[in-house]
């Protein structure tokens, strides 16, 4: 468990050591998130004064990250809020290991070493995230809940697990998975386990199942419901809707099956960005990855196929050799596992983080799965046992060093120095990606008069209720108009490459000539030379 945990924050930390990474702007949702808790620090809350589809959990858990910020610079506060979730995503090896810790060394070992390589825990884990937060929560529940394999006798400890599982699902709903999964279990149970006095096989007083059940479910509600109070006061139908209805429910680009399989089985490593297998650095899929870009890839369906249904006969091979010996924490992450393999396969958008859901619980069941495999062949083949030890060690060492020489070649755009130094400290800017003033210091104290535009593709959603550019909203009036009138309120206007995909622009036409019209480009520059990157600034006329 130590060895695999070190790893495990090497390549984590390696990759946020790299030029840029700490505190240049890399991905959408930090920003977001970032902003969004800086802005309800200073009593601007979402839902109500700005538009957010996702719940509030992580606002609250980076509260004390926006006070820092705040205080000092939000390129701080962000970097800061980096370490934190590397540290988030680390932890997460070893509480895995110890819930298959009873089955002994191998096991362990088998889990801690997958989950420390697994692409998609690496790659969501180089900024701040939802999914490593919320994999950390339900792992903790997880080890609240259970001890030696065996559900816990003790109410106390399942109200624990339910109150790490339930704030887990404030931070993002998916992990209402795992807490349906134990409750299952809860319910399922049929043995004493280590209740003291109890006969180990008996089954459970009426009584102690009750309190057991009921703790849980005590736990998970008051996680759940009382960290949102202040939210829904606000207006739960606004809540609601925003991180349900347009959120769960938006439409946009469908992104295969196959490049799904390919990031949930971790062959990202030797895709390339068109999805054809091949050695390809930095433009590996998972180098891509890293610095937040989901490639269009269509990668052929026949490997990604072949290497999730490798991945499944491991699992289902490994848990059919001793079926009866399976404990009650493994059936748990089977199930877990199974329900979050399947949400992302079905999921109308795919992002490259959203595969780092079910990684924990992938490494546990496969873990032990093949040391389920190794016992069966060490009664009969113990040096074919041996030979299929050395084999996964192997792999998941050459993951490792593979890991490390894509992240050395990968570089973070550059170039926002220069616009920074065009926006006035204080100065009210609009942008679509937030993270980028908040990287260059320009995220400024809300005031009077300045659009609160923390996320700009949440405020679509939510003006188009649920449809995204990709799905139309470029054809919406009551869209077009509202970001017409929030765009002429800013004096800035810092737009990114991507903004195409967040803002319905179907007004921009002809060579932008309403925008043209009402502001001018700040950096000097010919028509349509993006900084790389980074965007462009206007200025209002």
């Amino acid at each position: 468990m130590l060895i695999a945990s070190v790893l495990a924050l090497g390549i984590r930390l390696y990759t946020l050591s790299r030029p840029g990474f700490l505190t240049s702007p890399s991905e959408y949702d930090d920003g977001v998130y970032i902003g969004a808790a800086i802005r309800m620090t200073q009593g601007v809350m979402p839902y109500h004064d700005f538009a957010f589809v996702q719940p509030p959990g992580i606002l609250l858990l980076m509260s004390p990250v926006a006070l820092i910020a705040r205080v000092t610079s939000t390129a701080a506060g962000l970097a800061l809020a980096r370490v934190l979730t590397v540290a988030a995503s680390t932890a997460c090896v070893p509480l895995a290991g110890n819930l298959v810790r009873h089955r002994g060394t191998l096991a362990t070992a088998l889990t801690c070493g997958i989950l420390a390589v697994y692409p998609p825990d690496i790659a969501s884990a180089h900024t701040l995230l939802l999914e490593p937060w919320m994999n950390l929560l339900c792992l903790l529940g997880a080890n609240a809940a259970f001890s030696g394999g065996r559900l816990a006798t003790r109410p106390r400890r399942l109200a624990w697990a339910g109150i790490a599982i339930g704030f887990a699902s404030v931070v993002k709903f998916w992990a209402m998975a795992p807490a349906a999964v134990l409750l299952a279990v809860c319910l399922l149970d049929r043995t004493n386990g280590a209740r003291p006095g109890g006969r180990p096989g008996a089954r459970p007083g009426a009584r102690l199942a009750v309190k057991r059940a009921a703790a849980y479910v005590a736990g998970l509600a008051g996680a759940f419901v009382v960290p949102l109070l202040p939210f829904l006061a606000y207006g739960a139908g606004t809540f609601f809707r925003s991180t349900v209805v347009y959120q769960a429910a938006r439409v946009g680009t469908y992104t295969p099956l196959s490049l799904r399989l390919a990031h949930i089985t971790g062959l990202t490593d030797v895709l390339n960005y068109y999805g054809n297998l091949a050695w390809a650095g930095a433009n590996s899929l998972f180098g891509q990855a890293v610095v937040a870009d989901t490639a269009p890839a269509t990668p052929a369906l026949l490997i990604p196929l072949a290497a999730a249904l490798v991945l499944a006969a491991v699992v289902a091979g490994g848990f059919a050799v001793a079926r009866r010996d399976t404990s009650q924490a493994e059936w748990f992450a089977l199930g877990t596992a199974i329900l979050a393999v399947g949400a992302i396969g079905i999921y109308s958008a795919f992002f490259y983080h959203y595969p780092a859901f079910p990684g924990p619980w992938l490494a546990i069941v496969t873990g032990v799965a093949l040391w389920r495999l190794v016992s069966a062949l060490q009664i009969s083949f113990r040096r074919l046992a041996v030979g299929f030890v050395t084999v996964v060690t192997v792999v998941l060492a050459a993951a490792a060093v593979v890991q490390l020489t894509e992240v050395s070649q990968v570089t973070l755009p550059s170039g926002s120095e220069r616009i920074t130094s065009m926006i006035p400290p204080g100065a009210c800017v609009l942008t679509d990606e937030t993270s980028l003033v908040i990287s260059a210091d320009r995220f400024t104290a809300a005031k009077p008069g300045c659009p609160v535009v923390i996320d700009a593709l949440a405020t679509t959603l939510v003006l188009t209720h649920g449809v995204s550019v990709q799905g139309g909203a470029n054809h919406n009036a009551t869209a077009i108009a509202a970001w017409q009138h929030l765009v002429l309120q800013a004096p800035y206007v810092w737009l990114s490459p991507n903004h195409w995909r967040r803002i319905p622009f179907g007004w921009w036409t002809s060579q932008w000539t309403w925008f043209s019209a009402h502001f001018k480009q700040v950096v000097p520059s010919k028509e349509g030379d993006w900084i790389r990157g980074v965007g462009q600034l206007y200025v209002r006329r």
